[in-house]
């Protein structure tokens, strides 16, 4: 059977199966209930057991990668240019995992944020960029922001992920950065992913 399971690398650090889990994204690095400033990127990434609940990210928390410029970003060390060198797998948001019994390849693989309802409509009052580590990209791509009408899984406002030879395994690497467009918690704002394989 196919399936998809999502990881941060958090806690002792290891990867650890968020699956059941919130993605939090806050305005302090060690504390979820701090709001974000309008306009202003996160400054710290959680995993929360409810929307957002009590942090469940363990000793060590999610790493947190915060949108500077269109090819930079901040993991927590000043500003650094994008690429798979200055960002490593294991300083990504999350990674996801799709897994099938037997060998299959991936294509049209693509990563989303949505209203957390209808796959097809953007998050609501968010502006979000996402990053796949791994695949040579140099640049964020804009995967919501609700005043544009940009987000949801249609073409041209989703990342696309890179396509995978015949494994039983496959693994993401993805970095997200959210900041809000308007005052009020962002309750409508979930993401997603999507392939096919064979």
């Amino acid at each position: 059977m196919a399936t998809f399971t999502w990881y941060v690398y958090s806690d002792t650090p290891g990867w650890k199966d968020v699956s059941t889990n919130t993605f939090v994204f806050s305005g302090n690095a060690t504390d979820l209930t701090i709001p974000i400033t309008v306009g202003t990127w996160q400054s710290g990434t959680h995993i929360g057991n409810g929307d957002p609940g009590t942090d469940q990210c363990g000793t060590n928390h999610v790493p947190n990668v915060k949108y500077v410029s269109g090819t930079q970003f901040d993991g927590g060390s000043g500003t650094e240019t994008l690429n798979d060198s200055t960002l490593l797998q294991t300083e990504c948001t999350m990674r996801i995992s799709f897994t099938d019994a037997s060998q299959v390849a991936t294509s049209s693989a693509r990563f989303y944020s949505y209203n957390g309802s209808t796959e097809t409509a953007e998050a609501v009052g968010i502006e979000a960029y996402a990053f796949e580590q791994g695949a040579g990209a140099t640049a964020w791509t804009q995967i919501n922001d609700d005043s544009g009408n940009i987000g949801g899984d249609n073409a041209g406002e989703y990342l696309s992920l890179t396509n995978q030879a015949a494994s039983t395994v496959h693994y993401f690497y993805i970095a997200v950065s959210a900041r809000p467009e308007s005052v009020g918690a962002k309750t409508e704002f979930d993401f997603g992913i999507a392939l096919t394989y064979s």
